[in-house]
């Protein structure tokens, strides 16, 4: 009887620590991948943000079957059609984020923009982090960062 009671307490417990726990698939955080990214603002760590110069860059890491060299490709999206950035990235250890091969046209960029220092610093990337639907790509020696919103 001691042995029923036992396996049925056990049980219990077990049953209620596997329910509290999230599950991972189901945690409404975004995903590098396959997401919109929207950037939201420039941000030098410690002094302050700008959101200046920001307006209308979506960038959207995808997979691109290149399972061998374990690297996605980018996309980047401005506000006047045309103008497009790309290249390859790669993330590793500590959430550590590298972007190479990059390329962009500069067709009729409004007055303002920080394109030219947006896509500098994803040149120069170091590391990445997503908080729910937030993704801070640091760069410049983690000095600074880009702050984006999922879309």
């Amino acid at each position: 009887m001691k042995t029923l009671i036992l396996n049925c307490f056990v049980a219990l417990i077990s049953f209620g620590l596997n329910t509290c726990t999230k599950n991972p698939a189901t945690v409404a955080d975004k995903t590098l991948v396959d997401t919109e990214w929207d950037l939201q603002s420039f941000e030098v760590i410690g002094v302050g943000e700008s959101d200046i110069g920001s307006q209308g860059i979506i960038l959207v890491f995808t997979k691109d079957g290149r399972v061998e060299e374990k690297s996605r490709t980018i996309k980047g999206d401005l506000s006047v059609p045309g103008n497009s950035c790309g290249g390859v990235y790669e993330v590793g250890l500590a959430d550590s984020l590298s972007i190479e091969q990059t390329y962009t046209t500069y067709v009729g960029l409004p007055a303002g923009s920080r394109y030219t220092e947006y896509f500098q610093a994803l040149r120069n990337t170091s590391a990445y982090a997503i908080e729910g639907n937030r993704l801070r790509i640091f760069y410049d020696s983690r000095t600074k960062a880009l702050n984006f919103k999922a879309e």
